[in-house]
């Protein structure tokens, strides 16, 4: 009679395992684990996501930040190892970007283009520790105007 019930205990404790939701927090890995990329806003109270669209303003320069993600959605949060970041235009004269803390993976944005000017921003993230590179993106940016 005793040994139904050890069976049973594992059983139970083995399904409780099972059933448990997977980590979702933070975690640090190296770039290669990165699935995706989201931008953010940095300068606000709050930070806004843009990855669907990047609304420019002419004149004016927003500081943004790349977020990585692993496929199943938890953020890579410091990376191992240090990313430089480097970014592409389309059309190439659309805007210009400066990388402000290649740690926290920030950057200011500025438009070049004239208002109503569209197109994309591909980001390129470079871990040399791993020889790893990874592009992500484009994301849409319209430049709108300043009045």
């Amino acid at each position: 009679m005793g040994r139904p019930r050890v069976v049973l205990s594992a059983c139970a404790v083995a399904l409780l395992a099972a059933c448990q939701p997977a980590p979702s927090g933070p975690v640090s890995l190296p770039l290669a684990d990165a699935a995706s990329a989201r931008v953010y806003t940095v300068q606000t109270q709050q930070a806004q996501d843009w990855t669907g669209h990047i609304p420019l303003t002419e004149g004016h320069t927003v500081r943004l930040q790349v977020r990585l993600y692993t496929a199943s959605g938890r953020e890579i949060v410091p990376p191992a190892n240090p990313i430089r970041l480097s970014f592409s235009f389309s059309p190439t004269s659309l805007a210009s970007a400066a990388v402000a803390d290649a740690a926290l993976r920030t950057f200011d944005l500025t438009p070049t283009d004239p208002p109503d000017s569209d197109g994309g921003m591909t980001i390129t993230l470079t871990e040399d520790a791993t020889a790893t590179t990874k592009s992500f993106g484009p994301f849409n940016i319209l430049v709108h105007s300043a009045q």
